[in-house]
Order: C-alpha cells, then sequence, then structure tokens
C-alpha cells in the first residue's frame, strides 16, 4: 500500500482502498474492510459507513490504518487487531498463540452440559473444578467459567510465547475463578503437582493435524504457531496422552471433552472407550462436522 504522504483520507476511501487491497488476500475483503473500519475509524457496520463516509480522518489515524493493511499480506487480521471475539469476550490475540474459532464453541457447549449435569446431581456446595489443557487464549476455559459461574477453571498451557495472551484474557474475564499453570501437557498432571481426583473435568483444544499436513495448510493457519497445530503423526498425540495420562486427576464419573479434527471422530472414541471413558457424545460444529466428543470417567 502506498504511503499517505499528506493525502487527507475519508472514511468511505479507506474503506474502498481496504477492499480493493484485501480482494487479492482474503476470501472476505468487505468483512475484513469493516473490521479494519472499526479498529480505527470507529465505523465497522454498513449503516455507519453510509452515515460517516464522507467524514475526514486525522492523518494519524490513516497512516495507522493503511500500515495495518500494509501487514496484511504477512499476517492474519487477527494478529494485525490484536483482538478476535470469542464467546462473547474480546481476547488478546497476536503471534506465538492460535487463534480462537468459532468451531471450538462446540467443544465448550458440550463439555459445559455435561458439566452442568454434574453440578445439578452434586448434594454439596463444592464447585466444579475444571481443566483447560493446552488453553493458549484461555478461550475454552473462559468461556466455561462464563457458562458455569461457580467453577474454578485451571488453564494449562506451555508456551511461553502464548502465556501474556493467555494471562491478559483470564485477568479481564476470568473473575477471579481463573488460574495460569504453565506446564507441558504430554507430562502427565504429577509433573505439575496435580493430585489424583483433583478436577470434574478436562476441557481441551489440543493440536491435531498430522505433521506431514502442515506444510499444505491455508497460508493464514500456516502463520500461527506450529506447537499449536502439529498433533504427531496422525495427529492424535495429544488425545493419547490425555485420554490416559490425566484419567486420574479427573474424579470418577468427572468428564473428558475435545475438540476434533475433521474425520478423528472415530479414532478418538475408539482411543477413549478403551480407556474406560464411557456415556459418548458427540457436537457438530456450526457447518455440520463432528468437531467434539466427550466421555464421562467410569468408576
Amino acid at each position: 500500500m502506498n504511503n499517505t504522504g499528506h493525502r487527507q483520507w475519508n472514511i468511505g476511501e479507506l474503506y474502498r482502498a481496504a477492499k480493493r487491497e484485501l480482494a487479492a488476500l482474503s476470501d472476505v475483503p468487505q468483512t475484513e474492510a469493516m473490521l479494519l473500519c472499526a479498529h480505527f475509524l470507529g465505523a465497522g457496520d454498513r449503516m455507519a459507513l453510509l452515515m460517516r463516509e464522507q467524514e475526514p480522518v486525522p492523518q494519524d489515524t490513516a497512516e495507522a490504518f493503511l500500515c495495518a493493511l500494509s501487514q496484511r499480506e504477512h499476517r492474519p487480521l487477527q494478529y494485525i487487531l490484536g483482538s478476535w471475539e470469542f464467546d462473547r469476550m474480546e481476547l488478546k490475540v497476536g503471534e506465538g498463540v492460535l487463534v480462537p474459532r468459532e468451531d471450538t464453541l462446540a467443544l465448550v457447549e458440550l463439555g459445559c452440559e455435561r458439566l452442568a449435569a454434574i453440578a445439578a446431581d452434586r448434594t454439596d456446595d463444592r464447585p466444579l473444578r475444571i481443566l483447560d489443557l493446552c488453553a493458549g487464549t484461555g478461550a475454552v476455559g473462559l468461556a466455561a467459567a462464563r457458562r458455569l459461574p461457580d467453577a474454578l477453571v485451571t488453564c494449562v498451557e506451555l508456551s511461553d510465547e502464548a502465556l501474556p495472551y493467555l494471562r491478559a484474557n483470564v485477568e479481564r474475564y476470568g473473575g477471579g475463578r481463573v488460574t495460569v499453570v504453565q506446564g507441558d501437557v504430554l507430562a502427565g498432571p504429577a509433573a505439575m503437582g496435580i493430585l489424583p481426583g483433583s478436577f470434574d473435568g478436562i476441557l481441551s483444544n489440543p493440536p491435531y493435524i498430522p505433521a506431514a499436513d502442515i506444510a499444505g495448510l491455508a497460508r493464514e493457519v500456516r502463520q500461527e504457531p506450529s506447537m499449536a497445530l502439529d498433533g504427531g503423526a496422525d495427529g492424535l498425540d495429544f488425545y493419547r496422552a490425555i485420554s490416559e495420562l490425566w484419567r486420574d486427576a479427573v474424579c470418577p464419573g468427572g468428564v473428558l471433552c475435545f475438540e476434533l479434527g475433521e474425520g478423528q471422530f472415530d479414532d478418538v472414541e475408539r482411543m477413549i472407550v478403551r480407556l474406560e471413558w464411557g456415556e459418548i457424545g458427540a457436537k457438530r460444529d456450526f457447518s455440520g462436522k463432528l468437531r467434539a466428543i466427550v466421555g464421562t470417567k467410569q468408576s
């Protein structure tokens, strides 16, 4: 994108410039242009753009807008904006952390349905205790805490790059009920001092892309951290580790709920049934794909 020089831009001109530039970079150039306008210009819908089209934009604001637009060729829009919405939360994101996606709501909804049933059956007032493994931004754990107002959530994340985003999001949305722990999920709970039977449920959106497939992912996705994508040779390394190593961290009757990659349901179902997770349930995402699986720990 050319430098602004001393040109006086208005909102309509910047929107149209963004839409033209993004046409070669995005499948949804109009949507991305509107998001940029919302972020930098405070005009994020069609009515605002129509009503304020001729409104002049201060030079420094126009420069910031066009600078962001010039980055779009090599950075995901979410990283440029610095935040992304998930389940009515505006979560901080950036290089080094996986961007939360709408598909993950299937995991949140399925897991919370099963956990709410556990809470309803209790005869005491103990809070639910939930683990979010491979937490990233904390999207899953924070959404669970919002939906289950008395729950206590522990978010486990290994990446030094992801942790600042996780901590910032927990500080904003955790309500004092969400804790951050840095640790390697593949090492199991004992490595973090987690005692058997400490939790009522595990929710996890683990890395699940087969290693050989990563190079063929969309350019957008390849710019996200490989640590958050690479699920090993067959994409199932984290499912194996969590369903087996972390089983004892869950109390009898507690639940395990995973997000799934496309076509992984049957393999993961066989795996968790063999390890005596029963009462298997599933949920599809908004596009109709099997996106989440849940099982209950048998006594």
